[in-house]
């Protein structure tokens, strides 16, 4: 079952879409559910192209997982001005979709997933950080650059215009000075980690928007860290946003099993007595 919900972030309301599990994916005796919420990337929205967060929701809530889907202000269906906001908003945000889901009562807190592509993986990235509700991190072709990454994709000259007039235009969306400041600020691959959860990163070999050498940065980074364990793979002849039938197969195949993984290693641990 779906159905579509606002949440708010200060004055504003942010659209979303809830997809509630399969009953008959939960062990009788697991009362609550683990929860995905899924983070759309830049100028993107909660349907994804080729509706890659919808298939995606619908996989994982037939696995029996409860999933979250949102648009981030300014974009989708949700309220507000896009590139008036900085990263440091899109982590508020997050976070109130996080205030959103762990109010339901039969959540599992701890079993909360973010799910993040492109930008929306650094900014899940960045959220984990900040919010020890985060348990554990899906990464779909993450920027692993903010400031550089983007200014790839809308161009040096947007860039250009908007340092010198304040805002520039991308796709009809204005992008302000600020926006761009705030991607400056950004470091989702700055050493000493404080997040200690498992994290899964899925990158395609064909990605021109993210080049793969962020999934091995990312990758090298958190296998630095004494807890939590981190599995990267790379999906042959994936687009940025894994975009053929057979791309996005891989991708929701290669979550799924290592949602399993986790799942199956708790249970393991649950049968130790001390």
């Amino acid at each position: 079952m779906e159905r579509s919900i606002t949440f708010p972030y200060r004055q504003l309301e942010l659209a979303a879409t809830v997809h509630y599990p399969c009953a008959q994916k939960r062990k009788q005796e697991d009362k609550r559910w683990p929860a995905v919420i899924i983070c759309h990337g830049f100028v993107g929205n909660r349907i994804g192209v080729n509706r890659l967060f919808v298939k995606a929701a619908r996989r994982l809530a037939q696995e029996g997982y409860f999933v979250l889907r949102f648009d981030y202000a300014g974009c989708g269906e949700s309220e507000g001005e896009y590139g008036s906001y900085g990263i440091d908003s899109f982590i508020e945000q997050t976070r109130r979709a996080l205030d959103y889901t762990l109010s339901i009562d039969c959540i599992d807190k701890s079993r909360v997933f973010l799910l993040g592509h492109s930008l929306g993986g650094a900014v899940a990235r960045l959220t984990a950080e900040k919010d020890s509700r985060v348990s554990s991190l899906i990464l779909w072709a993450p920027v692993s650059h903010p400031l550089s990454d983007i200014i790839r994709i809308v161009g040096r000259p947007t860039y250009e215009e908007a340092t010198r007039s304040g805002k520039a235009e991308h796709s009809g969306y204005h992008l302000s000075d600020a926006f761009f400041a705030s991607l400056a600020q950004a470091q989702p691959l700055a050493p000493g980690s404080s997040f200690l959860g498992d994290v899964l990163i899925l990158h395609g070999t064909r990605d021109e928007d993210i080049p793969v050498d962020a999934c091995y940065l990312y990758e090298s980074l958190l296998r630095q860290r004494t807890i939590g364990q981190c599995e990267a793979h790379v999906i042959e002849g994936a687009d940025h946003t894994f975009s053929s039938v057979a791309a996005s197969e891989a991708l929701f195949e290669q979550t799924c099993d290592w949602l399993q993984k986790l799942e199956n290693r708790a249970g393991n641990w649950s049968d130790w007595v001390i």
